[in-house]
Parts: C-alpha cells; structure tokens; sequence
C-alpha cells in the first residue's frame, strides 16, 4: 500500500496551483499509487488558510481520478479545531483523516488515548493517527496506539518514529485488520518486513512507480536504488528538497511559502545527483 503525501503547488503570486495538483493527482494515479495523502506535513498544511484548505480538500475529491483514494491530514494541537476538520472532510467524501499527535502543547500518554478517542467518538471518521515525535515532541507509545486500536473507528497508524521495535509491538498488539503505515521512506521495507502494510510517502512525489514497485515487489534491489533518494529529500526541512525535486521534474512548485525557503546550493547538487542517478538505472 503507497500513499503519498502530496505536495503543494503555488502559483508565482503565492496562491495554489490548481492547475499543476490536477496534474500531479494524474500523475500518481498513472504510476499506480493507492492513494495520495491531502495537506499533511509535505504538503504544507500549517501553512495554508483556513479557506484555503477548504478549498483544495473539495478541489482533490472534484478531481482525484477514478480509483484514487484519498486520506485528509486534519490534525491540529486543538481538539474543536481537530473535530471541524475531521467532520468536515468526511463530509466531503475522504476516506480516512490522518490525525496527528497534538504538538507543543506535550501531555501525557493518558492525554493522547482521550484526545484521540474524543476526535474518534465526535467524528464517526475513519482515522489513522499519526506518531512523529521530532516533529511534535511528544511520542505516543506502542500502549498507547494498541489501546487506541480498539476505538472501533480509529484504523491505522502513520508510524514516524523510526522504530523497529515499535512496529513489532504494535502489529503484534493490535486487531490483524489494523493499518500500520511506515512513515519514513528509508524504514519502509524494514517496517513491511515485521507486519505494516504500506508507506505514506513523500518519495513517491519524486518516482512514485519506483516506490510502488519496491513495496508491491518487497524489493531490496529498489530499496538500495532509492535509498540516496530517501536521504537526500531530508538533507533539509521537508518538504523543502522534495519541492526542488518536483521542480527539475518538470513540475511547477512555485515560489516557498515562508517559513520555508529555497534549499542551499549543495543540496540543490545533491538532489540533482541522486535524480540523474536514478534516471540513468531505470
């Protein structure tokens, strides 16, 4: 199972590109992807107004291709704030709603199991949390989500914490029906080789057929392919090496959303690198 985390485009007045998100939901349905993942990290979502995400969540269902699946990111550090989202998504015709662990504000792992059941109890959403605890600072642990896996709403796990350990707990702990997605490229073979499914992916914006090959195939051969690719893209702040990727793509990312700004010269290099690389081996 490949989502990818879809990025963003702007257009050169700072305003999303509609145009190029028509292209780029195209372009992942012809490589074969599962489904793409809507205004989660890679695709900026902190960084958008509220109209804004209203906006490109209804304009991804109008245009996703037949069979495109389609998971929202509408977490936020705020539980009404968190439920809106959720409902709202839902209401437009998502999938599922990856719901990330509050951030900044740090509690306890008995804070996360309420928050979480609350956002799942309010909603009727199916929902796939969400643990990246480099970016929240706060790990929720493998308990933690096996109590959580028998919210009957809540399905799955974007698991970024980059333990194997952690994988191994919470497929071994958890209904078999439970999703466990990795979510960190370069863990995603390891991950599928103790029990989770799938990947959401920020690589799979860059060569998504090669990614669906490698989680379809179990494929160490691409794994080594694409492991400078997964390296690189985290060289700086995602999604800031993955924008400049789609760029020599062929892609029309448009300019950086502040905070973000363009990456440096060397991973500019390091990033045209690993892309020739690749390109030249395919």
């Amino acid at each position: 199972m490949v989502w990818t985390a879809l990025v963003t485009p702007y257009r050169e007045d700072g305003s999303i590109n509609y145009d190029e998100y028509a292209r780029l939901l195209e372009d992942q349905h012809r490589a074969g992807v599962d489904g793409v993942l809507v205004l989660g990290t890679t695709g900026e979502a902190p960084s958008l107004s509220d109209e804004e995400k209203i906006s490109l969540y209804e304009f991804a269902v109008r245009n996703a291709p037949k069979g495109l699946k389609l998971m929202a990111g509408t977490g936020t550090n705020n539980l009404k704030k968190t439920v809106y989202w959720t409902r709202k998504v839902m209401e437009m015709g998502y999938e599922y709603a990856l719901v990330v662990v509050p951030y900044y504000l740090k509690t306890s792992q008995e804070g996360l199991y309420r928050y979480f059941k609350r956002v799942a109890e309010e909603t009727d959403a199916r929902i796939v949390l969400y643990n990246v605890p480099g970016r929240t600072g706060t790990n929720m642990t493998p308990d933690t989500v096996i109590r959580l896996s028998h919210v009957p709403n809540i399905v799955g796990i974007k698991e970024a914490s980059g333990s194997d350990d952690a994988v191994s707990e919470i497929v071994g702990g958890t209904p078999d029906d439970f999703i466990v997605l990795s979510g960190d490229d370069s863990k995603t073979l390891p991950f599928l080789s103790i029990g989770a499914v799938g990947v959401v992916s920020v690589a799979s914006n860059v060569f998504p057929h090669l990614v669906v090959r490698m989680v379809r195939e179990r494929s160490r051969e691409l794994h080594h392919l694409l492991y400078p690719l997964f390296k690189v893209l985290f060289l700086e702040p995602n999604p800031i090496p993955v924008r400049y990727a789609m760029e020599l793509l062929g892609y029309r990312m448009g300019p950086y959303r502040l905070p973000l700004v363009e990456p440096s010269e060397r991973t500019k290099e390091a990033v045209r690198r690993v892309i020739e690389d690749i390109r030249e081996r395919v």
